[in-house]
Parts: structure tokens; sequence; C-alpha cells
């Protein structure tokens, strides 16, 4: 048993019990402790600060005077469950389908953070009709793996992570995970390049694996907060681009950029905005959306790439 697993078994042990549990409760009724009393002490004390880092309640409480100075843990439900949102029918209804329709890789997500998801939506009106009436369609399934696994962790826990990626070694503070177009994406404050960093988890050589102790940074504020643009999901060396912009078209370019760039007026008339780009082919599609008030400037390359496309597309090429 992995230690995601046995923590959602104690979460749910401490959650549905109606008085605290000791540690010898605890070690006899959840699986994956070591049966060596210091190997388990260790583990369960590692769990417990896991649990408040995420922000559960974990309280600790006097078993009474016949225990002595004994305690016992519990998660008291007033103060871990949401109040009720005031949902619908409907908007319940349609919850469940979301959460039912999304099938969580089996490997890395394990059953039972697959049913805890699914608790969600509830139970409304019976089970969702489906052809055939084999049970709620799959209308999309996530990817998972060790990769994405160790990455979600090691948000939680916010422990760095480390792992080779197009043959350097990186040590990456995760800040969060987006899934686009099939891929896992990793953000996060790479500190061998000094700054905030993307990456496709799939594309890590070797393992990635967290280290360090718990809570070693904190996690800017508003970070991945919402999802990245298109070019910036990509493999290609990220690269700061200047792009002017006619005048009366900033507050299209500030729309789509959404924060990222950096303004400077141009002193031919106009605003250049400078951001990073690590999709050329994403890149090059957005500023279409210009047409004729933006000009790529620069660097030299993306600015060739750019003007050799274009010509591409204007000559009927098969491959523009």
């Amino acid at each position: 048993m992995d230690r995601l697993e046995r923590l959602v078994n104690l979460v749910a042990a401490l959650i549905d019990t109606d008085r605290p549990l000791t540690r010898a409760e605890i070690r006899e009724r959840i699986d994956g402790y070591s049966t060596d009393q210091e190997a388990f002490r260790r583990n369960f004390e590692r769990d417990k600060e896991l649990l408040r880092h995420l922000g559960l309640p974990l309280a600790t409480e006097p078993m009474g005077p016949s225990a002595g100075e004994e305690v016992g843990y519990r998660i008291p439900r007033e103060r871990y469950e949401l109040p009720d949102p005031g949902l619908d029918d409907d908007e319940l209804a349609a919850l469940r389908l979301a959460a039912s329709a999304v099938q969580l890789d089996a490997p890395w997500a394990g059953e039972a953070v697959t049913r805890a998801l699914r608790k969600l939506g509830g139970a409304v009106g019976g089970p969702i009709p489906t052809p055939g009436g084999a049970g709620p369609a799959r209308l999309a399934e996530l990817p998972g793996g060790d990769a994405a696994a160790s990455a979600f962790a090691a948000i939680g826990e916010r422990r760095r992570l480390r792992f080779f990626y197009r043959g350097q070694e990186r040590v990456v503070d995760p800040w969060g995970m987006s899934f686009r177009r099939g891929h896992w994406y990793l953000s996060g404050f790479d500190h061998g390049r000094g700054g905030e960093r993307l990456y496709r988890l799939d594309r890590a050589e070797g393992p990635v694996a967290a280290e360090g102790p718990l809570g070693a940074f904190e996690r800017p504020s508003g970070a991945a907060a919402a999802p990245l643009p298109a070019w910036r999901l990509g493999d290609d060396d990220e690269v700061l681009v200047e792009l002017l912009v006619d005048p009366g078209h900033e507050r299209f370019a500030r729309d789509l950029l959404a924060g990222e760039a950096i303004e400077a007026p141009h002193s031919g008339g106009g605003t250049v905005f400078r951001f990073p780009v690590s999709n050329s082919a994403a890149f090059r599609t957005a500023v279409l959306d210009f047409l004729d008030h933006a000009e790529v400037l620069g660097p030299p390359q993306i600015r060739a790439e750019f003007v050799a496309w274009l010509k591409a597309i204007a000559g009927g090429s098969p491959h523009g």
C-alpha cells in the first residue's frame, strides 16, 4: 500500500469515528503502517504533520482520567465538511454526471480517491441513464503515472522536486499542475534557472522525486490560478518575445496576454509587449488574431520563423 492510499484511509477513519482514536487503535485499523513500534511512530508523526499542512482540522484530545495521559485523534466532522452550497436537484445531477464522466487513471489515483470525487454529486433521482443501461459513460479519462502522483503529493506537502529534463537536472518548487491536450504540466520555481518554469511531466527523464522537509517553500499568491496560455504550453526553450502592437489595440493585447506581459512605449508609436513563450507554433497562431496591427520584433530567430511561416501560408505551402 502506498502512502497516498494510507492517508486516504487514515482521514476516513478519523472522520467516521464518534470518539478520538488512540495510536494503538489507529495502528490496528489502518493498513500500511509498520509492525515495528518505532517505525510506526515516525510514519504516524509524518502523516499527522502532512494532514495539518493540507489544512485538515486534526484534533488531539485527552482520553479521560482512566487512560492517564494518553491522547486520541479525530477530525471533527463539523470542522471538516463544507456547508451545504444550496444546489438544487438539477445542479446536483449535473455535478454528479460530470464527476461520473471522468475516469482517473487507477494505477496512481486509486479507487478510494475516485470514489471520493464521485461523492461530490451525491445520489439524485437514481442512476444516470446511459445507452444500453451499462452505467455512466466515460467521456474523459485523465492519465496519471508516477511522475504526476509525485508532483501532486509534493505540491500538497510543499516539498521540492528533483528530476532530469532535456538532459539537465532540475530542482523545482512545485506550485501547480494543469492538464492540456492529454498531458500534465508542472509549473513552479526552477532553482537552477532562477525563475518560474513549466514542464510537461511525461517528458521528464527518469523518476520525479520529492526531497527535503515539508513546507520547504511558500506558494505565491495566485500561482496557477488561471489556465496557462497556449504559447506557454510547449517544450521549446523559453524565450522572451517582443510584440509591437499598434495604437488602439493595446486593450486587446492585454486581455489576450492576461497580465503576463511587460509593457513599454515604442519610439515610433504603439506599445511593445514582452512575454515568455515556450510554444512557438501557438505563439504564431495567436499573433494572427491581430491581423496587420502587430509586428514581431524579436528575438531574431522567432521573427525569422514567423516571417517564413507567413510566406509559406501566402504561397500555399502544404507545410504552412
